[in-house]
């Protein structure tokens, strides 16, 4: 009986140990996950390593909760850099908000998981027809965990991007966006995404000496080493946007 009470224990520790090795082999995948990059495309390989080892990590209790952060953060950077057909698109996006949602269940105060669970759903809706996203009724997830996690570049893109029906709902306001996106970029000012964010928005207020000033504080800011892909692709975002308010003003 002693007997079989240790092997339980040496073998349940030995569990723990290999799972923690995994959480560890999967964090540096993930710290490392700019390396072998083709422009902003991820390497396809580490992202898939990553995304098994955080997996296998789950399966101890101990580290379920820092492993699931894992691989919903690898989820979501696997969908946003590495290539794939874009025939597949909607089946990785139903598979990315499957997963965050999952993940936002269990671990509702997560503020990562909850992040990118209102990001993955927000972007679900955005490419739902309006009727399906209202009986869905995913404008309302995507507030009510924005709104619990203060996240406000989630809550100023889903004012601007999600289905919009007047007098139906009144939920997503676009009225809203621009004090989101503010909020967002005062927030956050390190991240250049917000600064793509409110310029696009200005942008499609044709405010375009705004859009300008926005465009250049971002442009002007460096590239974060521990999120140079993440900072490339925001950085080529806003220099998209240059170029259609060049257009919009005449210039070339």
């Amino acid at each position: 009986m002693v007997i079989r009470f240790l092997t339980a224990i040496l073998l349940f520790a030995a569990i723990c140990c290999f799972a923690n090795k995994d959480l560890a082999f999967a964090d540096s995948c993930y710290n490392a996950r700019a390396e072998r990059a083709k422009g902003d495309k991820a390497d396809k390989k580490n992202a898939n390593l990553m995304i098994a080892a955080y997996k296998r990590a789950q399966k101890d209790p101990a580290i379920h909760e820092k492993a699931t952060e894992g691989l919903v953060k690898s989820a979501y950077f696997a969908f946003r850099f590495v290539p794939f057909d874009k025939n597949k698109r909607k089946a990785k996006l139903d598979t990315l908000k499957s997963i965050s949602e999952t993940a936002y269940n269990r671990y509702p105060k997560n503020k990562e998981i909850a992040h990118i669970y209102a990001a993955s759903v927000s972007m679900w809706a955005a490419e739902k027809n309006p009727l399906a996203a209202i009986k869905d009724g995913l404008a309302a997830k995507v507030r009510d965990v924005a709104i619990s996690t203060e996240n406000y570049q989630v809550l100023g893109r889903a004012h601007q991007l999600l289905p919009y029906i007047p007098i139906i709902l009144s939920w997503p306001d676009k009225t809203l966006a621009e004090k989101y996106l503010k909020l967002a970029l005062e927030q956050d000012p390190a991240d250049i995404y917000n600064y793509y964010f409110l310029a696009e928005f200005r942008l499609d207020q044709k405010q375009y000496d705004e859009a300008q000033k926005i465009i250049d504080k971002g442009l002007a800011r460096g590239v974060r080493t521990d999120y140079y892909l993440e900072d490339r692709r925001g950085r080529w975002h806003l220099k998209e946007l240059q170029k259609k308010l060049n257009a919009k003003v005449g210039k070339k």
